[in-house]
């Protein structure tokens, strides 16, 4: 009897044993957390954050960006510092000749007393030093397009950065070479200054070529000797004015009229003055368009001569 006791007890341990152990294979499997995953959270979602090589990237823009507003302050006060001392330098020169504008003219001229050398010398030191603080900015412009070409690595607020920052120097260089060309003008170095003048017209867009940098350009072409490149310049001018107003700067017909004729284009030049004539209201054609209308008459009366030179011969003669 107590034997068949032992059994049924051992009998009850080992089903309470099987079913505990089933519970425990059924039941799910337990987070680090110790909680389990509840089946209407859906599937885990995917980290948010930046790749570390973005990050990377980003903080090397800010890195640089920092370090060239940083130069670019340093050269802004350099320049300042050397406008002063040009200034001075300027001052000096205009002192050593009896009329700073007629300077130009005597050096073109070829005089060459030892007052007017040294006036010639102090400028061309004048623009070797601005050349020098413009190759300094230069420098920087370099790093900025380099950046600029890996502007889609950088962020919104970043490329607004890049973007002032080209803008700001592009500037500088601009004012530079207009300083740099004007001591070339003083010293009587128009090819010089054409130079740089041309390279700021290469460097804008079209519609920021100003009439002003066009006429530089225009008078500095002529004083070179490039007549037809001259009359471009002039006709770009007049193409950009309005057709209503086109004509009605009488000073730049007589301009681009001269232009023609020192050509050897009469028939152009003849057409430019008919133009500008025409503009002028017909109570103010004989004081206004007076030198016009004397311009008109010379060269009727030359391309008059030059017709009747071509005619052939009539028959029996």
């Amino acid at each position: 009897m107590r034997a068949l006791s032992v059994l049924f007890a051992a009998t009850i341990v080992f089903s309470l044993t099987c079913i505990w152990s089933g519970a425990g294979l059924a039941a799910p499997a337990a987070k680090p957390g110790g909680k389990a995953d509840d089946p209407s959270a859906g599937p885990p979602k995917e980290p948010t954050t930046k790749s570390k090589g973005d990050e990377t990237a980003a903080e090397k823009i800010d890195k640089q960006l920092n370090a060239v507003s940083e130069r670019l302050s340093d050269l802004m006060s350099e320049e300042m510092n050397l406008t002063m001392d040009i200034m001075k330098m300027q001052t000096r020169a205009n002192e050593l000749v009896e009329s700073p504008d007629k300077a130009t003219e005597e050096l073109t001229k070829g005089a060459g007393n030892p007052k007017l050398r040294e006036y010639k010398q102090i400028l061309l030191l004048c623009a070797q030093k601005l050349q020098g603080i413009d190759a300094k900015y230069l420098a920087l412009l370099k790093i900025m397009k380099a950046m600029e070409r890996d502007r889609e690595h950088a962020a919104a607020e970043q490329q607004a950065r890049i973007d002032e920052t080209i803008n700001r120097i592009q500037l500088k260089h601009k004012a530079n070479l207009e300083k740099i060309a004007s001591f070339f003008e003083k010293v009587a170095d128009p090819k010089t200054a054409l130079q740089l003048y041309a390279e700021i017209y290469q460097s804008l867009p079209e519609n920021k070529r100003d009439k002003t940098l066009k006429e530089k350009i225009a008078a500095l072409s002529e004083k070179c000797g490039s007549i037809k490149d001259a009359i471009a310049m002039y006709k770009s001018i007049l193409e950009a004015i309005p057709e209503k107003e086109r004509y009605k700067d009488r000073a730049m017909g007589e301009k681009l009229g001269g232009l023609y004729e020192k050509a050897g284009d009469l028939r152009a030049a003849l057409a430019v003055y008919k133009a500008f004539l025409e503009a002028v209201p017909p109570d103010k054609k004989d004081t206004d368009g007076k030198n016009l209308k004397e311009k008109i008459a010379n060269i009727e009366k030359k391309v008059g001569k030059t017709d009747m030179t071509r005619q052939p011969p009539k028959k029996g003669k």
